[in-house]
Order: structure tokens, then C-alpha cells, then sequence
């Protein structure tokens, strides 16, 4: 992974995240010449783990602290990287490093439903995706099969199995144990989540151990990340070049890619070239690379003659409620959310409101800034030494909270594009970004929280209280939609730019919804359908 001056390959791909490096291990592994490049740093777990100790800033960039060269979102510094058109405030969070965003995900390996893919059929909202569930199967199998994920055999989240999970699931927390204790007084039910988490050693990784620091970091790799199967391509003999920023991409007379154009640390620049290229920089830098490309063959940008680039942005929609509860409930064992309930995800109420993913928190009130967001605040009421400690100790052991989150509709307005004044300190133009929350993500979002104040008044919770809803800072997807037609759509059902023929763009941008279930899994799947795609195009078996 270090700087080479021959950048020339079968296929060059951009970003080594989930995306970029699935892709990279199917080309890898049928003996393609695969070079994969990364604009940021390849970081040490060690290192990370340190940084995240170090900073007093524990959101889920804090133990990837960003490069001057290849910039990324600071947690609580938004606007300081966004450029905020409004309304509402976008805070999607995302890391430039090798492996991408996942380092910092929450590890759930969920398959998005049926549903999610017919919207428009089945509920009259949104639209339908041009593949559907079926289509993607296989590779949901084949991907699970490569993380090792965990799930419970007695419950599929409304995504019907074929084959068993690999792995046995990660067993419910104490705490989401309490919380049932609550939901059959209300009539809810609650199931485990399927995680991208060992819970026995698998891959040469050991299983989970309970850190409870899952977002930002698993300091054992534990739950699975993008590194792996880079890594993986890198040893079937993929090339691998860190700290190599794509600032543009190249179109001849003919609409063919002919190169992208990198940037070092140094400032000196070169060309990787290819016969194919994939652009898999997640669902913010993947625009900001193709409008950026501007040029007398692409005027709009690469990949945009729809205009769509950027466009129908997608995020979810979140409040928190937290409370006392009267007997200890006991945070902080165990990854950061084992349970969630099942009743607000999917259904016949999707005609009129969202799919809303309710979790159980094992994190506590605020995640990882707990102990010490609640230790400021007995020391200003004038707590010292064992008694701040055996307060601390019997209030955090019954803090709980619930998270609610709605999906949102595509809207075309709700986009990202280059702003034309302000840069980054790469020298690219910032993201600047349109987002307005719909009614209808409001009302599923509301109905949620209603429900699950219930929980609360069940288990006798005191202090009960929520807070502002928000955007989620994990979820970005829809920027670079998939479709048939290439006048309202990025890439075709195979991930190839209608407009340039041996230009791939994967990720979550080519998702038309942004389904509780998490799209991380759908990310592998498509990618490793792309490269299929990729092998027939090159000619190999």
C-alpha cells in the first residue's frame, strides 16, 4: 500500500470501503488486474483506538481524525465541511480511510425486505427499485458467508432466508430483557438483530466481548469492516495506493472514461488508467467526484446527462427517549444495540407513514459521552471522589434510552452539489446540501415515539424525557440512483453509468429508499453483481 508510479490496470476502482473492496476481491480473485485507490490513510487499529481514547470528542469520527489531503466530517463540525442550504441540518458522517465508513458502523447485516424494493407497488409511496429481492438473493447469501454474520435462526426481520445464518446470534443484553418486561404491557414485541459481529471466532477474528464502543470503533475487529476484504484482494493480488485523492475523471470524444486523474500529499499528481473504472466513495464524495469533472465531453459532470447526479439525497430520520428506570437495567453490556421492536417496520401503515427501526440502547442516555457528560454534571453540583462514584454507578445502571428512526422519501430536491466558493483543504469544492424532511417521515417518526413513551410509563421510568429529531449521522444513501431510464436515472441495474460505458459507480447511492433495515449488506450485494458484470465485459469466465 505504498505510493507506485505505474497506475494503470484492467479496471481502477475509487474507494476501498465495502463497495470499492468487494469488488476488488470478485476481480481479484478471477485474476483482474484490479488497482484500488484510496484517498486517505491506511490507520492502524492500535492507532485509531488511541485516537479515540485520546479525544475528548467521542462522536463516530473520533478515533479517525481527518488528513489535510483528504478531508472528511468532524463529529460536532458539520458546517464546518457541509456547506447547509437547508432546511432541515444534514450531519451524514463517513470516514476517508482504507475500509471506509464501516470502521465505524454499527455492525447491523440486515437485508433491506421485499417491501422495500416495491414501494410504489405495494404502498403507493416512493418507487420501486428496477431489481427486487429476489434478484439479489445469491449475493445476500455469498456476502453473508464472507462476514460470518450472526442471527437468530427463529426470526428473518421480514426478509425470507433460503440458508441459515452462518453464525449462532449475539444474545440479548440484560437490558433488552427489562425492556420486554415493558413491551408485553403494551402489546409490542421485540427480536435479536443480525449482526456482522462474531459471536464465536471466525475468519481469524475473535468473537464479540461486549467493548460497547461498536460506533466508533471495535477495538478487537469483532464486527466486521471494510479492511477485510480489501485486504483480502490485496493477497489475491489487487494493488492497493493510500493516500491517492481522485480529483477528476477524464471522457474522451467517444463518452469513454480514459482515466482519473489523483492528487498526493505533496501536491504532484498522476493518471491511473484503465479499461473499466468503478467510482465507490460512498454517497457524498462519489458526487462530489463526478460533478467535479466537468469538461467539454461531460458538461454537467460525469455520469450526468439526467442531472440527477446528487440528486434525490436520502437519510433517516431520528428522535432518542430516555429515562430513569425504576430497578437497574444495566447498560453498556454487549454491543450498543442487540434488540430492537418489530412492529413499526414494516406493514400496511407505510401507505400513510414510515417504517420507523425502534432500538434498545445498551450504550446508555448518550453513548460513549455518558460517564463523562454525567460526571460534569455532578461535579458542577458539588459531587468529589466516592460519592460522584457510587452515584454515577446507581444512576447509570438504570439509564435507558430508545432510538427511534424513519426512513425518508426520495425527493429530488433533497440533493448535494459543489459549492462555487468555498473548498475543502484538498482545494475541491465543498459539499453543499439541500435536505427537508417530508410529512410523511415525520408522522411515522411521531408514531413511534408515542409508542415507545409507553414502554417507559410500563416500566415505571421517572425523568422521562426526548429530544429534538434529528438526521441520522450513519445513514446516506441516493445520489446516484439506479434505474432503466437514463433520463431520470445515474446508473443502470447493474451499477454502469447509462452514460459512459466502462464507468461502474457503486454504493449507497444507487438506493431508492432508505429502509430501516440498514443498507450495508445491499451495498456487498450489488457490488459483487457489478463485478460479475465487470468479468462479462472483460471477457473472463
Amino acid at each position: 500500500m505504498t505510493e507506485q508510479s505505474d497506475l494503470s490496470a484492467d479496471v481502477v476502482i475509487v474507494g476501498s470501503g465495502i463497495a470499492g473492496g468487494h469488488a476488488a476481491f470478485k476481480l481479484a480473485g478471477a485474476g483482474v488486474k484490479t488497482l484500488v485507490l484510496e484517498a486517505g490513510p491506511h490507520l492502524s487499529r492500535n492507532d485509531a483506538v488511541a485516537n479515540f481514547v485520546a479525544n475528548p470528542e467521542k462522536g463516530p469520527n473520533a478515533p479517525y481524525p481527518p488528513v489535510p489531503y483528504a478531508p472528511h466530517p468532524v463529529d460536532g463540525k458539520d458546517n464546518e465541511f457541509y456547506v447547509q442550504a437547508g432546511p432541515d441540518q444534514f450531519v451524514g458522517s463517513y470516514t476517508r480511510i482504507l475500509g471506509g465508513t464501516t470502521w465505524h458502523w454499527t455492525g447491523f447485516a440486515d437485508r433491506l425486505r421485499p417491501a422495500d424494493f416495491q414501494m410504489r407497488t405495494r404502498y403507493g409511496v416512493s418507487e420501486d427499485w428496477p431489481i427486487t429481492y429476489e434478484d439479489l438473493v445469491s449475493h445476500y447469501e455469498e456476502v453473508e458467508k464472507m462476514w460470518g454474520v450472526a442471527g437468530d435462526p427463529d426470526y428473518d426481520w421480514g426478509s425470507p432466508r433460503k440458508v441459515p445464518y452462518p453464525q449462532p446470534p449475539i444474545p440479548s443484553s440484560y437490558m433488552d430483557q427489562q425492556v420486554n418486561i415493558g413491551l408485553r404491557k403494551v402489546g409490542l414485541k421485540s427480536a435479536l438483530f443480525s449482526h456482522a459481529r462474531n459471536s464465536v471466532p471466525f475468519d481469524g477474528r475473535p468473537p464479540c466481548c461486549g467493548n460497547n464502543t461498536c460506533v466508533p470503533i471495535c477495538p478487537i475487529q469483532a464486527k466486521y469492516d471494510g479492511s477485510v476484504h480489501t485486504l483480502k484482494a490485496e493477497a489475491l493480488g489487487a494493488r492497493i495506493v493510500t493516500k491517492a485523492l481522485a480529483t477528476k475523471i477524464e471522457v474522451d470524444a467517444d463518452n469513454q472514461i480514459t482515466g482519473i486523474r489523483i492528487r498526493r500529499p505533496d501536491g504532484s499528481e498522476a493518471l491511473a488508467t484503465g479499461k473499466i473504472y468503478v467510482v465507490a466513495c460512498h454517497a457524498i464524495e462519489t458526487p462530489r467526484l463526478l460533478l467535479n469533472s466537468k469538461s467539454e465531453q461531460a458538461p454537467d459532470g460525469v455520469a450526468n446527462s439526467s442531472g440527477n447526479v446528487g440528486r434525490y439525497l436520502l437519510s433517516q430520520y431520528n428522535q432518542d427517549i430516555w429515562g430513569l428506570t425504576k430497578d437497574p437495567v444495566y447498560p453498556y453490556r454487549g454491543p450498543q444495540q442487540t434488540s430492537g421492536i418489530i412492529e413499526f417496520r414494516d406493514g400496511e401503515f407505510r401507505k400513510t407513514r414510515a417504517a420507523v427501526g425502534t432500538s434498545f440502547m445498551n450504550d446508555g442516555w448518550s453513548g460513549n459521552e455518558d460517564a463523562v457528560n454525567l460526571a460534569g454534571k455532578l461535579a458542577k453540583q458539588g459531587y468529589r471522589g466516592h460519592k460522584m462514584i457510587s452515584t454515577m454507578r446507581e444512576q447509570m445502571a438504570r439509564h435507558l434510552r430508545l432510538n427511534c428512526s424513519a426512513e425518508t422519501l426520495g425527493d429530488r430536491d433533497n440533493r448535494i452539489d459543489l459549492d462555487d466558493k468555498l473548498v475543502d483543504s484538498a482545494g475541491i469544492p465543498r459539499p453543499r446540501v439541500y435536505f427537508k424532511v417530508d410529512d410523511y417521515t415525520k408522522a411515522g417518526l411521531a408514531y413511534a415515539v408515542e409508542k415507545s413513551k409507553g414502554v417507559f410509563a410500563a416500566l415505571e421510568a421517572e425523568d422521562v424525557k426526548t429530544d429534538t429529531p434529528y438526521l441520522s449521522s450513519a445513514i446516506i444513501c441516493g445520489t446516484t440512483r439506479m434505474g432503466t431510464d437514463p433520463k431520470t436515472s445515474v446508473v443502470d441495474i447493474h451499477l454502469r453509468s447509462h452514460d459512459h460505458r466502462n464507468l461502474f459507480v457503486l454504493g449507497t447511492g444507487a438506493h431508492l429508499t432508505a429502509p430501516v433495515n440498514a443498507p450495508t449488506l445491499t451495498v456487498a450485494a450489488n457490488a459483487l453483481r457489478a463485478a460479475e458484470q465487470i468479468l462479462k465485459d472483460l471477457g473472463k469466465p
